[in-house]
């Protein structure tokens, strides 16, 4: 039965999970991470590279590293992965494996981040994962994950320069508004059609967004939450691979008040 469901698994463009999770929808699916064949809302019939060009890696962002550093100071990777959940820190009915998976930008802060480039990311390229969506502007950060029950969970901390976390969320918030409708392709050729919803999270952090993005047909959705603590953002991502959406806010609250 486990390798009928893989091999049936599928995973539309722009909608595959986080590398390392696990891969496969419900029954009648077709095999993960297709190519992509259509553009954003923005630009119908674009061909995207097959490969996202954000990094989907837990690795430090592009640039330099800070020797003098201006304005309050930035934690370090190092110091953010203390901030990150532990065992004894989850919600009741969560859990957390060996290590958690844990990663760091290291000991320095990126004094100039490179320049954005999810204003250009194509929408079948989206993937709703902290790791790819903390790119732009970030000069520390740490991640693991976390389980719901057997739903695991991206949790991903970055800290930013004065105003970048803001600038960053504004991004994200147009990269959603763009890609509210788009078709993906999956490895089997068939298009499949996807919407991204986006809404405000009040009373979240300074201020918080959850985005959805949703496949027609039975392919696996995904979900994130960031929520803006000052200049850091707190990304909690997840999908449905399992037969429903982690409770991303179960987490993000309480979260919200230890990660500043």
């Amino acid at each position: 039965m486990v390798g009928a469901a893989a091999m049936a698994a599928a995973v539309v463009a722009g909608c595959s999970s986080d590398p390392g999770a696990g891969s496969g929808t419900g029954p009648g699916a077709v095999p993960d991470k297709p190519s992509a064949t259509s553009g954003g809302a923005g630009s119908p019939g674009a061909a995207p590279t097959s490969t996202p060009t954000l990094q989907a890696s837990g690795a430090p962002a592009f640039g330099s590293p800070s020797s003098t550093p201006t304005g309050p100071p930035i934690p370090t990777g190092a110091a953010l992965r203390e901030l990150l959940p532990t065992a004894a820190t989850l919600p009741a009915g969560w859990r957390i494996e060996g290590n958690g998976s844990e990663n760091d930008s290291g000991t320095y802060v990126l004094e100039e981040p490179a320049k954005p480039v999810l204003p250009q990311e194509p929408c079948t390229q989206m993937r709703l994962a902290g790791s790819v969506l903390s790119l732009d502007y970030r000069a520390s950060g740490a991640t693991n994950e976390v389980y719901d029950g057997e739903n695991r969970v991206e949790v991903y901390l970055g800290a930013y320069h004065a105003g970048d976390a803001a600038k960053l969320l504004g991004e994200i918030r147009a990269y959603a508004d763009r890609c509210t409708s788009f078709t993906g392709k999956g490895i089997d050729g068939k298009a499949i059609p996807l919407t991204v919803t986006l809404q405000p999270v009040p009373g979240l952090g300074d201020e918080a967004v959850d985005v959805k993005k949703v496949p027609q047909g039975p392919y696996h959705s995904e979900e994130i939450v960031v929520t803006r603590l000052g200049d850091r953002l707190l990304f909690l991502s997840g999908d449905n691979i399992l037969g429903r959406l982690p409770n991303l806010m179960q987490l993000a609250v309480p979260l919200s008040k230890t990660a500043r």
